[in-house]
């Protein structure tokens, strides 16, 4: 008994640790979607393929820290611009096919999408600034 109670106390301060994150990341979760769209499979090509405008489409996980901290730089981006792009965030648990349609297999991995189709897909998290720069440096593909 004296051995179970000496290991346990080893490990108390790695079992804090990791309920402080799961906590942290629970916390952030509901403010991060403010008013970006989710997508299901079922609705992923009607959003993504019907939309005039480019859609910029975040596939990650709740789970996955950099993917929530893209999630509140996209919520950023798109309070802050014109709504040039549309943004869709996709969970890739909950939407496995469409995830290995488009060959995600490390997340965060993001797709800029014009008429339905993949015109730039970066792999990481990304801060507003970036996501900024990505966007604009692809903006020429969509003024043609």
């Amino acid at each position: 008994m004296k051995n179970i109670l000496q290991s346990m106390n080893q490990y108390s301060n790695w079992i804090l640790g990791a309920l402080i994150v799961v906590v942290f990341f629970l916390y952030l979760k509901p403010s991060d979607r403010r008013n970006i769209e989710p997508s299901t499979d079922a609705h992923f090509q009607s959003v993504v393929a019907q939309e005039s405008r480019p859609v910029l489409v975040k596939f990650g996980a709740t789970w996955c820290g950099p993917c929530v901290s893209t999630d509140r730089a996209l919520a950023e981006y798109e309070s802050s611009s014109t709504g040039a792009v549309k943004i869709v965030i996709l969970d890739v648990d909950a939407n496995p096919q469409i995830s290995r349609h488009y060959g995600v297999s490390t997340i965060p991995h993001s797709f800029l999408f014009l008429g339905g189709k993949v015109i730039d897909d970066r792999i990481g998290g990304m801060d507003v600034q970036e996501i900024s720069s990505w966007v604009k440096s692809n903006q020429e593909q969509w003024s043609r």
